[in-house]
């Protein structure tokens, strides 16, 4: 399985090259990997539990993303024997950007106010950093969610396969 954990704080961070780093929180990290674990699920409801072992991440926090996600119609939860979650259709082809705007809380790269900033006058900063946060969105916006999958090819099955092999055999050796 191929995930995408984008370490992302769009608070400026310049990096030693001079490029930006572009960090998403957790939150979002944890709910662009559920939507895409569950989009490649089968129609069959995933639990919590199944998902959070699946992406080796916090059941506990899987279970905040997971309700979010419920109340906002992204995905859809079964309770009782045989139930789970599951993506809602419409869900597939929802723009990338939108997602992640949701999921990130729609806030701002930087905030004047708290605590009140004695440059916000003559600064032109957050407009050129609200900006390009805009145009970060938009371009996310080129996508949907069914893109964020790479279609699988049968080369591909094939070392899925291998690597899950060799990951069983190490899981043996750690046992004796």
């Amino acid at each position: 399985m191929v995930f995408f954990s984008i370490a992302i704080i769009l608070k400026a961070a310049c990096g030693t090259n001079g490029l930006i780093q572009v960090t998403l929180n957790k939150f979002t990290d944890y709910g662009l990997r559920l939507l895409m674990y569950l989009l490649q699920s089968t129609d069959c409801p995933v639990t919590i539990a199944q998902a959070a072992k699946a992406l080796h991440v916090s059941e506990h926090h899987l279970v905040k993303v997971a309700h979010f996600m419920t109340k906002k119609g992204w995905i859809v939860g079964t309770r009782g024997k045989g139930g789970g979650i599951r993506l809602v259709e419409q869900t597939r082809t929802m723009p990338l950007g939108e997602l992640v705007r949701c999921l990130e809380g729609n806030e701002k790269l930087v905030n004047c106010h708290q605590p009140p900033c004695v440059l916000r006058l003559s600064c032109n900063l957050k407009g050129v950093l609200d900006t390009a946060l805009e145009q970060f969105y938009q371009y996310l916006n080129t996508y949907q969610l069914q893109d964020s999958l790479r279609q699988s090819t049968d080369h591909d099955r094939r070392l899925d396969l291998i690597h899950l092999v060799e990951l069983t055999a190490q899981d043996e050796q750690d046992i004796s």
